[in-house]
């Protein structure tokens, strides 16, 4: 006779709950030293298994701890970021605003000094650019300055103690003025170094200083500034160098170009001469200083 051990998992409930009374009761029975072995048994059997679930969750508490701590840190630094940024803006302000200001305190002193230095009654008056009119774009402005701050046509205009032009039309808040290279200015100009004088006036887009004789010689980077004849610009004022001083064997004069100085080259505030009277003093046409009466 065999007998077949049946493994399956047929037990009735019942069945099951007699075992486990029995089981139980077997413990018991065992002694407090087996009983404890056989917990330690059970709890070494399932070190693994327990020490791979503390091991996840001490790292997910650790990670979620940093993670929120992260955040918080990254936050503050993105706010220290857009305060440093502002401060930053706010300092590249204020240093605009003191280039400015030097600039203006410079041409003031550059004024003084023209003015001191003469005998002309002028009184400068500060003007700002406000546009570039069509025709001439590049030799002609329009100043938020007019006959209400006593501007009047013919007037000189300087770019700090540069000559940038006269003083076309004037209305009641604004003015127009011709700049220096356009074909209706002319100065009246003096080389420093030789005291030779002429007239310096727009040539085919160039500046050139005509009727300076051969009896000196002339050099490039020798300064020229305007002579005071005419009755426009006191004498003084920067117009330039000397960039190229050519002379042909038949001809008694130099053919000379002008290097403008870079004070006039885009300028934002300028100075109007006012109270020169130029009508008294001559007035400024083509041959006497300044630009054409249209």
């Amino acid at each position: 006779m065999k007998l077949k051990l049946n493994w399956k998992p047929s037990l009735t409930r019942r069945r099951t709950m007699l075992v486990s009374l029995a089981i139980s009761a077997a413990l018991l029975l065992v002694p407090a030293s087996m009983s404890a072995w056989v917990r330690m048994k059970v709890a070494a059997l399932f070190e693994p298994v327990t020490g791979t679930v503390r091991s996840i969750g001490t790292g997910v508490r650790a990670r979620v701890t940093a993670f929120g701590r992260g955040t918080r840190l990254q936050q503050e630094l993105e706010a220290e970021r857009q305060e440093l940024a502002r401060t930053r803006a706010r300092l590249a302000a204020l240093h605009n605003e003191l280039e400015e200001l030097r600039r203006a305190v410079k041409d003031s002193q550059d004024l003084r000094r023209v003015a001191g230095g003469s005998k002309w009654p002028s009184v400068p008056v500060a003007a700002n650019v406000i546009r570039r009119p069509g025709g001439w774009e590049s030799f002609e402005l329009t100043v938020d300055c007019g006959s209400e701050r006593g501007v009047e046509p013919r007037q000189a205009v300087l770019a700090g103690d540069s000559v940038l032009g006269v003083v076309a039309d004037v209305e009641t808040g604004t003015s127009r003025v011709l700049m220096l290279g356009h074909p209706e200015v002319i100065v009246p100009a003096m080389i420093v170094e030789t005291r030779q004088q002429g007239l310096v006036e727009a040539v085919g887009g160039k500046l050139e200083l005509k009727f300076i004789t051969r009896d000196q010689q002339v050099r490039a980077g020798h300064q020229i500034v305007t002579s005071g004849m005419g009755g426009a610009f006191p004498p003084g004022c920067l117009i330039g160098q000397v960039g190229v001083a050519v002379h042909a064997q038949d001809e008694p004069f130099y053919k000379i170009i002008v290097n403008p100085t870079r004070a006039t080259a885009s300028p934002e505030t300028v100075w109007i001469l006012t109270g020169t009277e130029p009508e008294r003093q001559g007035g400024a046409t083509r041959s006497g200083g300044g630009a054409r009466s249209h």
